[in-house]
């Protein structure tokens, strides 16, 4: 539960913002989950590289389309300025990100393999929360109570 609430801050952070440092420190947060815990990272790096070909590509157009700003260095008569590599960084950095999140999250990995029986037992417990409230209003016996939350998490 707790490693999902910190993938989801993760997935948040690398939508939300824009400041190349913050994106950069997720992707190697992700980078770093990915290598202790994915055992096909290796596997899911090397179907990476046709993904890579296809933004480099793209690399070239958002190069041309931002001509204003510093300009880094000059190739022949095109421009590239520091606002266009860093908006090329975020956006590559984001979907990498993204794509890294995704195998993290994705069933073949093995957080859900290391945590699957609690986490059973805390979707049990979540939904048992409403039914606490019912048996609160019966003013059921402390020792009853524990006995059906116990009977129904099956323990």
């Amino acid at each position: 539960m707790l490693l999902n609430s910190i993938l989801f801050i993760l997935f948040l952070t690398s939508i939300i913002l824009d400041d190349l440092r913050i994106i950069g420190t997720v992707f190697f947060v992700e980078l770093f989950l990915n290598i202790f815990l994915n055992k096909n990272l290796l596997n899911n790096i090397k179907k990476l590289r046709v993904l890579l070909y296809i933004y480099l590509g793209t690399f070239i157009v958002q190069i041309l389309s931002t001509q204003e700003g510093e300009v880094v260095f000059k190739i022949f008569s095109v421009y590239i300025t520091k606002p266009a590599l860093e908006n090329f960084f975020i956006n590559f950095l984001r979907i990498i990100n993204l794509i890294m999140l995704s195998w993290l999250v994705s069933k073949k990995c093995s957080i859900f393999n290391h945590f699957g029986e609690y986490k059973v037992i805390i979707e049990n417990v979540i939904e048992l929360v409403p039914e606490v409230f019912v048996m609160f209003r019966k003013r059921m016996s402390l020792k009853r109570f524990f006995k059906h939350i116990l009977k129904k998490i099956k323990i």
